[in-house]
């Protein structure tokens, strides 16, 4: 149990206001010292109490021998901790004292900077210390503090640039955490789409083919009725001829003939009508067969091949087929007359000079600009060594020596002397092991990406990320080969 303190109120005499004495407690629970409460009373002529005022009767109550310990204890302690407290100093005291050069017993007064020790005043002027330099020992202790202080100022600066530094490296673990959840749930809903369709496809070809299959079941089984009846009809001709065989009275035998060939005529009659009616003939007694065959061509069919026909008209983004702005091509461009192909050479149309015409690089644009929502388009580079892909500002500079870069708004990849560049990278792309046939550009307009992809596999080659604020448009460098830019037009 902890120790109580000695100048806690609750261990002094309201009465004399010190540490009490043979504590007693009265009716009303007040302590008091037991002279301190006598004389208090001795000179009172109604006895109460000094500190509530409660009158009592009589002269009563009760020595607290608990408090009374306590307070001893108290008392002692306090001596404890104050004798504790001398001896602390008078030890402080002497290890000062006791500084002394072991060397030369005099007290250690300077500070030898060589050294980096203290050192006493005949160590000053020793031969050990020769050409030494010294400071007051208290001078040297205030320099080492202002170092010390100075190394302190730099380490917690240093410590508020790390915890700095820790806070944004949480936060883009974090984000990188979020990003992997959004980008999880985005390829999980593309698939999911996928497969929706899939399963839609699927349900409805196995819809059609148990509906076929129910319109040829419901035509035999009516049939089959039909041959069951006919056969009941002949077990019961069959087992009134047996009687009548089995007739003995000539009478008798005569009669059951005659109703018997009397059912078969009308029988037959019955089944002349129906033929006549069909216009096919059978033949007494004689069942028709229903046959049915299921559509082999439709339901046992490359399905994978058809579906995936089909899934094009749910991919987003689909295949783009872009054309060519001529208003835009450079003057030494030649295009297509679906405006879908360009090479470098002599134009056969005349271009007119306008603002959004290139005049210095062999350039040209898309028609369709994009201000919002995700395309995809693929440009057949062949051979070609020299071309840039990619997308471009509405406003962007066309004339002179153009910067091709986000920050001159435009986002493009180029080949140029076998290297792969990214346009706003100093070093040339790495890991294009397979030179691509066919570049794949990516736009999410509200996503801000530009992506860029060999379409032979669909590898990926480099990606963007900017914020679009104008209308973009694909971009397309020619080169000065004569090999032509397509744009590929997807067949199937």
């Amino acid at each position: 149990m902890a120790t109580a303190k000695i100048t806690d109120d609750n261990f002094l005499c309201p009465v004399c206001l010190d540490l009490f004495k043979e504590p007693v407690i009265l009716e009303c629970g007040h302590h008091f010292c037991k002279s301190c409460i006598d004389k208090a009373w001795n000179s009172q002529d109604i006895i109460m109490c000094p500190e509530c005022r409660h009158e009592f009767p009589a002269k009563k109550y009760i020595v607290n021998r608990l408090l009374s310990n306590i307070v001893e204890t108290a008392e002692r302690a306090q001596q404890c901790e104050e004798a504790e407290k001398l001896y602390q100093q008078q030890k402080t005291q002497c290890v000062l004292q006791s500084h002394e050069c072991l060397e030369h017993k005099e007290l250690l007064k300077v500070f030898c900077q060589e050294d980096g020790s203290p050192a006493c005043v005949v160590c000053m002027i020793s031969s050990k210390h020769a050409g030494h330099k010294f400071l007051p020992l208290q001078e040297a202790v205030n320099m080492f503090q202002e170092n010390l202080k100075t190394a302190e100022t730099t380490l917690k600066h240093r410590m508020n640039n790390l915890n700095e530094h820790q806070k944004k490296q949480e936060q883009l673990i974090s984000g990188i955490q979020d990003e992997v959840q959004s980008l999880e749930q985005h390829i999980t809903s593309e698939f999911a789409k996928l497969r929706q369709f899939l399963q839609d496809k699927e349900q409805q070809l196995i819809q059609q083919l148990k509906e076929e299959a129910e319109g040829f079941l419901e035509k035999m089984a009516k049939n089959l009725e039909k041959i069951e009846e006919m056969n009941e009809a002949i077990q019961k001709h069959k087992s009134n001829i047996e009687s009548t065989l089995q007739q003995d009275d000539s009478v008798l035998f005569f009669k059951g003939i005659t109703d018997e060939i009397k059912s078969i005529a009308e029988r037959l009659e019955e089944e002349e009508k129906e033929e006549k009616q069909n216009k096919v003939r059978k033949g007494v007694f004689n069942a028709e067969l229903i046959y049915g065959s299921l559509s082999l061509g439709v339901y046992r069919a490359p399905h994978q091949y058809r579906i995936w026909k089909e899934m094009l008209s749910v991919i987003n983004p689909g295949l783009s087929h872009l054309t060519l702005d001529p208003n835009t091509a450079h003057p030494g461009l030649t295009l297509s007359e679906d405006l879908t192909s360009v090479t470098y050479g002599a134009s056969k149309l005349q271009f007119f000079d306008n603002p959004k015409r290139y005049d210095s690089h062999p350039c040209v644009l898309g028609s369709q600009g994009f201000t919002s929502g995700r395309h995809y388009w693929e440009v057949e580079v062949g051979c070609k060594m020299d071309w840039h892909l990619g997308v471009t500002t509405e406003f962007s500079n066309r004339k002179g020596i153009v910067a091709m870069n986000p920050k001159c708004g435009y986002w493009v990849i180029s080949l140029t002397v076998n290297m792969y560049h990214a346009l706003d990278l100093s070093i040339p792309l790495l890991g294009l092991s397979v030179k691509p046939q066919k570049i794949g550009v990516y736009l999410d307009y509200e996503g801000g990406q530009v992506s860029f992809y060999n379409a032979d596999n669909m590898s990926h080659i480099y990606t963007f990320t900017d914020t679009f604020t104008e209308r973009l448009y694909p971009y397309f460098w020619v080169g000065f080969d004569s090999e032509p830019l397509n744009q590929f037009q997807l067949k199937l």
